[in-house]
C-alpha cells in the first residue's frame, strides 16, 4: 500500500515525516527529489533549458512567477519526472505539499493530511523564513484550502504543538494495517488495497502485483481469521507461521509441499506444531500452510505476529 502525506505550508508535515523515519518508515520527499532531478537529470535539464532558456535557479524562479501558464509548463516537465523517480524508488510513502494539485494522489492508495490552526502555521513560517505575515498569507492563498484537503484525505494528523503526534501515527498505522487474504478457487495470496461499495480491490502477493476486484461470492478469508486444530485449543495461524519461521530460521520451507509424501508432510508439520490434531488436519491443509508461508516470506512479510494478526473489518461482510 502506498501512502501520501500532504499539508499546507507551516502545517508541520516534515516533522511528522521525521517521526515516521524514526520508526524505520522511509518517506520520499517530492520537493527534495525535484531539486535533485533538476541538478542531475540531463533529460530534465534539456527540457527546462529549452523552455526557460537557462538552468540558473534565479532564472527558473523568475520564469515560474511570471505567469500561471509558465508555472504549468514547468510542472508539466518536473512532475512526471518526480513521479517516475518515486515509482522506481521502491518506497511506499511520499511527502508532497501539492499531492492533489500535482496529480501525485494517483500514485498512492491512501492520503494523510497534516493540519494546524492558521495562526500557528503563519507564526511557524514567519519564524522559519523570516518573512512578513502578508507574505505567508500570500503563499497560503496559492495552496488548496486546508479544509478542502482535510475533506479529501483519508486520515488527519493534527500538529498544533499540543496534540500527541506519535499517538495519532499509531492509530493511523493500525487502521492501515494490510490485511492478507486467501480467495477460494484462486491460487496464492492477496493483500487488501481498498474497499468498494460492493467489492474489495485486492493485489496479488507475487511479482505481478496484479490488482482485481473480489466479491462476497468469492469466499474471501483473512489469514488473521485462520487457526489450526490441535488436541487442545486452536492455534492462530500467525503463531503457526512464527513456529515455521523459527524452524526454517526465516528462510523458505525446506520441504517441497507439492512433491512430499503424506508421511513426509506430517513429520514436517509435527516439528512445527507437535500437538496438531491428526483427525481434523488434512495433508491438503499442511500443503496450503507451507505454500502460504513461502509466499509471505518471498514477499518480505515475516512479522507474522503483526502482519497476520486479526484486524477489524477483515471480511468483506464486515463492511455492513
Amino acid at each position: 500500500m502506498k501512502i501520501g502525506i500532504t499539508g499546507g505550508i507551516g502545517s508541520g508535515k516534515s516533522y511528522v515525516c521525521k517521526r515516521l523515519e524514526a520508526r524505520g518508515i522511509h518517506v520520499y520527499d517530492c520537493d527534495s527529489a525535484a531539486k535533485r532531478l533538476i541538478r542531475t537529470s540531463p533529460e530534465l535539464q534539456q527540457q527546462l533549458k529549452a523552455l526557460v532558456g537557462s538552468l540558473e535557479k534565479a532564472d527558473i524562479a523568475k520564469f515560474l512567477l511570471e505567469s500561471e501558464e509558465n508555472a504549468k509548463a514547468i510542472d508539466a516537465i518536473v512532475h512526471p519526472a518526480v513521479f517516475r523517480d518515486f515509482e522506481q524508488s521502491g518506497l511506499q510513502w511520499m511527502e508532497s505539499a501539492i499531492l492533489y494539485e500535482s496529480g501525485a494522489i494517483r500514485l498512492v492508495d491512501k492520503a494523510i493530511v497534516v493540519t494546524a490552526p492558521d495562526e500557528v502555521r503563519i507564526r511557524r513560517v514567519m519564524e522559519r523564513d523570516h518573512i512578513s505575515r502578508e507574505k505567508v498569507l500570500e503563499w497560503m492563498s496559492r495552496q488548496l484550502p486546508q479544509d478542502e484537503v482535510r475533506r479529501r484525505a483519508h486520515f488527519e494528523i493534527v500538529n498544533d504543538g499540543t496534540a500527541d503526534i506519535d499517538k495519532q501515527i499509531n492509530k493511523i498505522l493500525n487502521a492501515m494495517k494490510e490485511t492478507i487474504l486467501a480467495i477460494a478457487g484462486k491460487p496464492g495470496l492477496y493483500k487488501l488495497v481498498t474497499r468498494g461499495k460492493n467489492s474489495l480491490i485486492v493485489e496479488a502477493l507475487d511479482a505481478t502485483h496484479r490488482r482485481q476486484p473480489a466479491f462476497a461470492t468469492d469466499r474471501i478469508t483473512s489469514l488473521g481469521d485462520v487457526a489450526m486444530f490441535t488436541e487442545t485449543d486452536d492455534v492462530p495461524l500467525m503463531d503457526v507461521l512464527e513456529n515455521l519461521k523459527t524452524l526454517e530460521e526465516g528462510k523458505k520451507a525446506s520441504i517441497d509441499e507439492k512433491k512430499a509424501s503424506g508421511k513426509e508432510l506430517q513429520d514436517y508439520f509435527t516439528k512445527v506444531l507437535p500437538e496438531w490434531d491428526r483427525d481434523r488436519v488434512q495433508n491438503s491443509h499442511i500443503k496450503k500452510l507451507i505454500s502460504w508461508y513461502n509466499i509471505l516470506v518471498e514477499a518480505g512479510i515475516t512479522d507474522f505476529k503483526s502482519d497476520v494478526a486479526p484486524t477489524e473489518g477483515d471480511n468483506i461482510d464486515d463492511r455492513q
